[in-house]
C-alpha cells in the first residue's frame, strides 16, 4: 500500500465546512487534543496524519450522513481531502 496524507487546506476546508473547532476535529479523528489536530494544519508545526487516524476520522465523517456501506466510501471520502492511497502498491521493501 502506499499512502499519502491528505492536504493541509483540504483539512482546513473541512474544519471550516463543518463549522468545528480543532476540539472538534480531534474528537472526530480520534486524536487528544485541539493542540494536536492543529499540527495537522500548521505549515510551521507540521505533522502528517497517519492512515489509521484518517480512516477513523473518514468513518466517523461518513457516519454523520448516515450508514457506510463499503469501505471504498471512505477511501473515496479520503481521497477528496487529498489523500492518496493506492492499496495495489507495496510498500518499501526491506530487501535491497
Amino acid at each position: 500500500m502506499h499512502y499519502q496524507p491528505p492536504l493541509r487546506e483540504e483539512l482546513r476546508r473541512l474544519r471550516d465546512e463543518l463549522k468545528y473547532t480543532n476540539g472538534q476535529m480531534a474528537d472526530l479523528f480520534g486524536v487528544a487534543t485541539g493542540r494536536q489536530f492543529h499540527k495537522y494544519l500548521s505549515e510551521e508545526d507540521k505533522r502528517e496524519m497517519g492512515f489509521h487516524v484518517l480512516m477513523y476520522g473518514m468513518l466517523q465523517l461518513a457516519l454523520l450522513g448516515g450508514p457506510v456501506s463499503s469501505v471504498e466510501q471512505l477511501y473515496a471520502l479520503a481521497r477528496s481531502l487529498g489523500a492518496r492511497i493506492d492499496l495495489d502498491t507495496a510498500g518499501p521493501s526491506s530487501q535491497d
